[in-house]
């Protein structure tokens, strides 16, 4: 009677390990709606690629956003910069290396102008699908 003990205990195991896995959602759908945008965010004027926000923070003129970018935009970072040049900014900079890639642009708009980087670090836990923001009113 042990030996069939030990055998549905180690069942028993594998079928708790996977519910929790696949209870902590994926690339897909975070297993969270995510954080709220400051309510002063320009929303209209900075598109976000698709997917929860992790974090956000700050107020006019500063923002820091993260997000988990959803698996079917693809290259997430490829994404968000395609976003917002869809959306009328310019590319002023651009740097990559092994770890971090970023790039830096810029929209007038509203009399004003913004300067969006979008970021991506190999550091980050979720590299392959996080975006990072910093947005700065000029």
């Amino acid at each position: 009677m042990r030996p069939l003990n030990r055998v549905l205990f180690a069942i028993l195991a594998v079928v708790v390990a996977l519910v929790a896995v696949t209870g902590c959602g994926g690339d897909d759908a975070p297993a969270t709606e995510g954080a709220a945008l400051p309510k002063d965010f320009p929303t209209a004027q900075v598109p976000l690629v698709q997917g929860a926000i992790l974090t956000a923070d700050g107020t006019s003129p500063e923002w820091q956003v993260t997000v988990q970018a959803y698996a079917d935009v693809g290259d997430p970072f490829t994404a968000a910069v395609d976003t917002l040049t869809e959306a009328g900014y310019a590319e002023s900079s651009r740097t990559e290396t092994d770890r971090e890639r970023s790039v830096l642009l810029s929209k007038e708009a509203d009399g004003k102008t913004y300067w969006v980087t979008v970021g991506q670090s190999a550091a980050s836990s979720t590299a392959g699908s996080t975006v990072m923001y910093s947005i700065t009113l000029a």
